[in-house]
């Protein structure tokens, strides 16, 4: 049975998690923001689609992501990484955009998508809190979402950055309903 002080844990949670939404406001940078929702409008009218993809809790926010853009009409699909490259390689075409999420950013299985997309001539945006790492240098756009800590007492579980990337694109997703 858990200790006296079990709730206060879940309460310092939702304290670190408030804390990095919070935070987003002030340092979101409010050009790369505006860019990623008109790259997003753009592919929904040239007839695009948004293939998102991520390994471990990254990829659950991209497929989290990928759910509230087909919400507001932007074709969006989630592309499992490792699963079937050579597969991903003919669905991606050169009029879709591929989000990919990565907090560290240095996934090889992230990178052979981003490859995939340059070849295939698609805009490809990472999504990391690391500005210096592999993906968000080789992408043609990089969407930092920057993480103080996450909730765990070790730092480990990715549960802040988990959550400030979902509600960086749930914000992008209110504003292209209304587009």
């Amino acid at each position: 049975m858990p200790g006296s002080n079990t709730f206060e844990k879940a309460r310092q949670v939702w304290h670190w998690e408030g804390r990095t939404v919070e935070r987003l406001s002030d340092s979101m940078d409010e050009e790369t923001f505006m860019k990623v929702v008109q790259l997003l409008h753009e592919c929904k009218l040239a007839g695009g689609r948004v293939l998102l993809s991520g390994k471990g809790t990254a990829g659950a926010a991209a497929r989290k992501v990928s759910y509230a853009l087909s919400c507001v009409d932007i074709p969006a699909f989630f592309v499992a990484p490792g699963d079937g490259i050579h597969a991903t390689s003919g669905l991606i075409q050169a009029k879709d955009l591929v989000l990919l999420f990565s907090k560290g950013g240095n996934t090889p299985e992230i990178q052979e998508l981003l490859d995939i997309a340059h070849n295939k001539r698609a805009r490809a945006v990472a999504i990391t809190s690391n500005p210096a790492s592999l993906l968000a240098i080789k992408s043609d756009h990089m969407l930092i979402v920057p993480v103080e800590r996450n909730a765990d007492d070790h730092n480990a579980l990715a549960t802040n950055s988990t959550m400030a990337m979902i509600a960086v694109f749930d914000a992008m997703a209110v504003i292209l309903k209304d587009y």
